[in-house]
């Protein structure tokens, strides 16, 4: 057995240049790996890839934001609508951005549209986490009751703050506002330049004029009786008491019945 141990070779020990080329080696690596993780915490607590986002409205408010100054006190909810408007959108989109290295661009779109006042919403990466988001807002087209709007596109949406707006009132059932909006632009292009304030629908029509004039149509061929009335008040307008407190019956089948609403 001794004899077996005195005749293995005995290892060469590795020149002292050679181990500390290998340590130097092992530190170079071990520099650079906490080198590279020391980069990626600085960047993930950097603000170097934080989300921003650039908001471009489109909307009738554009306007008045331009004469905000001019806004008297009744507009009062019109100046809240200007001053928190894009900070509802920052906060619809906060879920979408939690995970700031994988932004989807369809969820933001989805976040901002699910906004009552929006009617479209583009979004765009402009470079990496840099985004601009296009909203166009609902028009305000008509009142609907005191509840909410109805855009020129014939869409009702109710959003929680109403604004002020001098648009016509128009009354119906929430299932048949694209239907009533089409007929109202109808009834408005008929009447032109009289301007329609007021259009409820029941079982019959019925039509409120900047005038005051009062116009039952009923529920059947009512562009037809629309246009008679505009025949017959050119005739009759030059009466004060019809232009400003007539009634008119369009649903006989021959003519009109002309009342007067009460002093």
């Amino acid at each position: 057995m001794a004899k077996e141990k005195l005749n293995q070779i005995k290892k060469p020990k590795k020149p002292l240049r050679q181990v500390l080329f290998q340590s130097l080696k092992k530190l170079i690596y071990l520099l650079l790996v906490l080198s590279i993780a020391g980069l990626i915490y600085l960047i993930n607590n950097s603000k170097l890839f934080e989300p921003s986002i650039a908001w471009e409205i489109k909307s009738d408010f554009e306007n008045l934001t331009k004469e905000y100054d001019d806004l008297e006190v009744p507009d009062i909810i019109n100046k809240y609508f200007l001053e928190t408007i894009t900070h509802q959108y920052d906060d619809l989109v906060k879920p979408a951005l939690i995970n700031k290295y994988f932004i989807e661009l369809s969820k933001i779109k989805e976040k901002v549209e699910d906004h009552p006042w929006v009617s479209k919403a583009t979004v765009e990466r402009v470079f990496w986490n840099k985004i601009k988001v296009t909203v166009e807002n609902h028009d305000i087209a008509m009142r609907w009751g005191t509840k909410g709007f109805i855009s020129s596109h014939g869409v009702l949406f109710q959003p929680r703050f109403l604004i002020s707006s001098d648009a016509p009132i128009g009354v119906t059932s929430e299932e048949k506002i694209e239907q009533f909006y089409t007929d109202f632009t109808n009834y408005k292009s008929i009447l032109d330049p009289v301007e329609i304030t007021h259009f409820e629908r029941s079982n019959i029509d019925q039509l409120t004029l900047d005038s005051n004039i009062k116009i039952i149509l009923g529920y059947q061929k009512q562009n037809e009786r629309l246009e008679l009335f505009v025949k017959v008040y050119e005739n009759l307008k030059k009466y004060k008491k019809v232009r400003t407190r007539g009634i008119f019956d369009m649903r006989y089948p021959k003519g009109f019945a002309l009342s007067y609403s009460p002093l």
